[in-house]
């Protein structure tokens, strides 16, 4: 962590009364935060949780069956960055036929002083870079520097976004194994990629990819195992990024049993998280659980010890990641005066 700083702003009675709200959009985020400061801010907030200076509220979750639509609430605190707020948004599963994005997430922060909103912030670029940067920290801190062989299961949106910043902390990445069960999304993403200079291979099947892989990198959003225990190799690391939900899977069980667990929330994991079916049969408990990523970063329990460990970072998404980003990229638009100013609440 190199210390992006940050500093409250104190407003006298009357700015507080006018204070204007802040609203921004996709691509204005996009605009004003890059992934290494959102890694770093990210990296950051995790450690700040380890050491009780940032906050993480009761999660809401629920199903809109009507709609086939899972909507969730993520909320926190964080000191430093004076961020307070929440995202709320989730996954529809037929947005696609409407010609939208599935996931969909807006985010809202407020002054921590008073309550007042500060800003609106279209949040699905926020989710896609934060998300991103988060596994891009279980590398850093469980992946063998030296992995040559790279697979990615499921080749949707954030299985690329994963893959994008796998490739910014393990440089010496050679080949890219490809699968999912939609073939044809594995091959646009390969014509996508085609420039890399890695080579890149789709497999119809996940075995070849996960038996040739130093790093493995879940993101299909499945019901069901598709990584098998005896597929998996010494040294490997799995990314467990897809599972935040009960009854999400992608997972065998049995790999858990073989390998140094971390996880970004332990009560979320164990509930919501690929870890649930292995906790659920009782294959690991909350002690045998290695730690969180925060205490990781802040030292206070190693990552990977020797390059012959499976590691598993199982990773479900907490508002700390999003108040972070978003909280960034708002301090940036008012430096730059980019977004659009609504006096919500003045006289």
């Amino acid at each position: 962590m190199n210390g992006l700083s940050f500093a409250a702003v104190n407003l006298s009675k009357e700015e507080i009364q006018m204070t204007e709200v802040i609203v921004l959009t996709d691509q204005d985020v996009e605009n004003l935060v890059t992934f290494e400061e959102t890694m770093e801010v990210v990296e950051k907030a995790f450690a700040d949780w380890t050491l009780s200076k940032s906050h993480i509220f009761p999660v809401v979750r629920e199903e809109i069956k009507k709609h086939q639509g899972i909507f969730g609430i993520k909320s926190g605190y964080l000191e430093e960055q004076e961020a307070l707020g929440f995202k709320a948004g989730g996954f529809w599963v037929n947005n696609k036929d409407k010609g939208l994005t599935n996931h969909q997430s807006t985010m809202v922060l407020f002054d921590p002083a008073t309550g007042q909103p500060q800003a609106l912030v279209a949040a699905n670029f926020v989710t896609k870079i934060r998300t991103a940067a988060l596994g891009a920290l279980g590398l850093k801190y469980l992946a063998r520097p030296d992995s040559r062989v790279l697979a990615v299961i499921g080749a949707g949106l954030q299985g690329r976004n994963q893959l994008e910043a796998a490739l910014k902390i393990l440089p010496g990445v050679r080949e890219i194994y490809l699968y999912d069960i939609y073939h044809a999304g594995a091959l646009k993403l390969a014509q996508d990629l085609s420039h890399y200079p890695q080579e890149i291979k789709v497999v119809t099947h996940p075995e070849e990819a996960c038996r040739a892989a130093n790093v493995i990198i879940t993101a299909a959003s499945s019901y069901q195992a598709i990584v098998m225990a005896p597929w998996i190799k010494p040294g490997t690391h799995i990314n467990a990024i897809g599972t935040d939900t009960r009854g999400k899977q992608e997972l065998d069980p049995q790999i858990f049993a073989m390998a140094k667990v971390v996880v970004d929330s332990m009560d979320q994991c164990l509930y919501l998280g690929e870890c649930q079916h292995a906790y659920d049969q009782g294959i690991i408990s909350r002690d045998s659980i290695h730690g969180e990523i925060g205490e990781l970063i802040t030292g206070r329990k190693p990552g990977r010890e020797n390059p012959l460990e499976i590691t598993i970072f199982d990773t479900t998404g907490v508002a700390l990641q999003d108040l972070a980003t978003a909280g960034l990229a708002v301090n940036r638009a008012k430096e730059k005066g980019v977004g659009v100013r609504v006096n919500f609440l003045g006289k």
